[in-house]
């Protein structure tokens, strides 16, 4: 039980941190899908911050399926983050491409986020959410 209550007062932390409006690094909301459903999203809440790391935990969803997972920058090159543990629903999705599901790493250049698979290669682009 004190796991637990400890888990969800440092999420609350998180997503209270990550809601201050943050203009900079990966933390925030990225995407339309939040409000609008069938359009893919990311928010990545900060979880700790290191040893020259910060990482936290991500969810999201592709346009049809939810993905969850976490998420991690050295401070040395904080617009390259590293997805990671990624998991994600596979519910069959007519005429939605889950490009997103298939989200390994991604590059922040001012408001945009640019998401790459697992070898470097483009796969999509996500506005930040203003």
């Amino acid at each position: 039980m004190k796991r637990v209550l400890a888990l969800a007062g440092g999420l609350a932390l998180a997503f209270t941190m990550s809601a201050c409006g943050a203009s900079t690094g990966p933390v925030g909301t990225w995407g339309n899908g939040y409000n609008t459903d069938k359009q893919p999203y990311l928010q990545l809440a900060v979880a700790q911050q290191t040893g020259g790391v910060s990482a936290g935990y991500l969810s999201g969803s592709d346009g049809c399926n939810r993905i969850v997972g976490q998420w991690a920058v050295q401070d040395a090159n904080p617009n390259v983050v590293q997805l990671q543990h990624q998991a994600n629903t596979k519910t069959s999705c007519d005429g939605i491409d889950t490009w997103l599901s298939g989200a390994a790493g991604a590059k922040i250049d001012g408001n945009k986020m640019t998401i790459t698979d697992a070898k470097g290669a483009t796969i999509g682009v996500l506005d930040r959410r203003s």
